[in-house]
């Protein structure tokens, strides 16, 4: 008998391994069917674009990419022997996309409009000495308040510089944010799938990164891109080491991290909960489960001392003047859960779980955190039975569609500050905001780019379906698809809209890729199999592969 329990072990142990894999590949059909539903009927945000000319910019990206192979392909000798000579190449490519990243955030800059108005005007009225103690805001939403404090060090750390500037501050630390999330990005796709895959990185980085949609607004969506590709780094990088020394310092770095993100944006605790999942299924096919048990204690232990030492800073800040463990006030899962099974009219089509005002005032107006808790899924349930089991699943098609395929992610979708209040005036700007401004000429052109790179994304990510090589199917990348699978069910459930995916874009940028060399490679191979067979049956009838002519 013991032989068959150590067999029915191994078996188990080898059917929980490829839990990950499986979970990946749903998600990677998630992925390819909104992108289907969004090429047959285009579910729009905030802005409309051109099917048509999104997909030309899709060609033009893949072609972009098809270069940048052959680039790399024949320059990669050449690095090899002038280590220098490629240092100096990186630094210049590095420098234009920081002064690209920085020239766009200056130009760019709007006033804060929507929650990152009070996280602004609260910051800097801290900062200044105008203020004393935080808004009541923050008593409604007590998720703002790290970043709000954050902000504040950071606003006094300026005005001791003399620079009082506190607007322009702000929009360049948002630009540094998204170009420190885009160094990032690259060396988990370097990490994971060698030069090559990170160097295509940098293009869909460019376009969605660089040339952020949000690199009008600090919030904390563009805030925790930094969060999200740093713990994919730190993970990744602990695992690529056997050194106990390199590892364990890793773990605490990533739970720290994970413990900061969370605060600012809860939805960055997916990442590591889909790290832990991945390990544990992974367990029971181990022969030595040690390093895995320890890695997950260490970086749990560490996010939650990260967690507690974060919240008992919030608590003994002299800004914060209200009781964040009894808050009655805040909003709790069950507002965000009624919002996000409602929609409502936008205007080029509905919005599928978006928040609304009359949602809002319904949940500020219930007194006690259990009334509405209570309150909220009480409506939930109501809208849900109202839809029944066929309208509830057109209902989450739908939101899928419309979340998952934005690719400016809902830019100038929020508040009421459009492209007339540029901060900036200047005439050199003015080429830049016509770009990136909704109501400016020239919007469509940047539209079209970021529809059709996020296009070419999604294709890529969706590609494990058809690709299903051992390098895609590693238990780390299935762990990246786990945590972007967790975030859409998330989403399909509570409050949603693409903004809410933009802080994982690195994610999906890294999946695809690495999906990108292993299609051009499969692609390659089977045409070189089929040009072989053909000049293989050629040379049988002539020297040149050609039939002889005959008269």
């Amino acid at each position: 008998m013991a032989p068959a329990r150590h067999l029915s072990h191994r078996v188990g142990g080898q059917w929980a391994a490829r839990l990950p894999t499986l979970a990946g590949l749903a998600f990677c059909a998630i992925v390819l069917w909104s992108l289907i539903v969004n090429l047959v009927a285009p579910h729009y945000g905030a802005s409309t674009y051109n099917t048509g000319w999104a997909l030309a910019a899709s060609a033009a990206v893949l072609a972009i990419m098809g270069g940048a192979f052959s680039a790399v392909s024949k320059v990669a000798p050449l690095a090899t022997r002038n280590r220098w000579l490629t240092i100096l190449a990186w630094v210049a490519v590095w420098s234009v996309l920081l002064a690209v990243q920085m020239r766009v955030s200056y130009a760019v800059r709007i006033p804060p409009d929507w929650d990152s108005y009070a996280i602004f005007w609260d910051a800097s009225g801290l900062a200044t000495g105008a203020i004393e103690h935080v808004s009541p805001y923050f008593q409604i939403n007590p998720n703002n308040l790290l970043l709000t404090l954050l902000l504040t060090s950071y606003f006094e750390y300026v005005l001791s510089l003399g620079f009082s500037d506190l607007s322009m501050a702000t929009a360049f630390l948002n630009g540094i944010i998204l170009f420190a999330g885009t160094i990032l990005t690259y060396y988990a796709t370097r990490m994971l799938g060698g030069r090559k895959a990170a160097a295509f990185s940098l293009i869909p980085c460019t376009a969605l990164l660089v040339l952020s949609p949000w690199a009008t607004t600090f919030y904390s969506d563009t805030t925790s891109v930094l969060f999200t590709s740093l713990i994919l780094c730190l993970l990744v990088r602990a695992r690529r080491t056997n050194k106990a020394t390199v590892r364990i310092p890793l773990w605490v770095l990533a739970g720290f991290a994970a413990a900061v993100g969370y605060g600012i944006k809860p939805t960055v605790i997916i990442c590591l909960v889909a790290a832990a999942i991945t390990a544990l299924c992974l367990l029971p096919a181990r022969k030595s489960a040690a390093s895995l048990l320890l890695g997950i204690m260490i970086v749990g232990g560490s996010f939650y001392g990260g967690h507690k030492l974060i919240a008992h800073m919030e608590r003994n800040n002299s800004a914060v003047n209200f009781d964040l463990q009894s808050n009655p006030v805040a909003m709790n899962p069950g507002h965000f859960l009624k919002v996000g099974s409602q929609s409502t009219q936008g205007p080029y089509g509905r919005f599928y779980g978006a928040y609304n005002q009359r949602d809002y005032l319904d949940t500020v107006t219930v007194k006690g955190s259990e009334a509405k808790l209570r309150a909220g899924l009480a409506v939930y349930a109501d809208r849900v039975s109202d839809m029944g089991p066929l309208g509830y699943t057109a209902f989450l098609n739908n939101k899928l569609a419309w979340v998952m395929g934005d690719g400016s992610f809902f830019t100038w979708g929020e508040g009421r500050v459009t492209s007339d209040n540029f901060i900036s005036q200047q005439p050199s700007d003015q080429a830049i905001q016509d770009l990136f401004g909704n109501k400016r000429p020239n919007h469509q052109w940047m539209m079209s780019i970021w529809q059709g790179t996020w296009f070419v994304v999604l294709a890529l990510v969706a590609a494990p379906l058809l690709l299903r090589t051992r390098s895609l199917m590693r238990p780390e990348v299935s762990a990246i698809r786990i945590a972007l699978l967790g975030l859409i069910v998330f989403l399909m459930l509570f409050e949603a809209r693409a903004r809410f995916l933009y802080l994982y874009a690195p994610y999906f940028i890294v999946l695809a890729s690495l999906s990108y060399p292993v299609l051009v490679e499969v692609v390659g191979r089977r045409c070189r199999v089929r040009y072989g067979r053909n000049t293989e049956a050629g040379s049988a009838r002539h020297p040149a592969g050609l039939p002889r002519l005959t008269r």
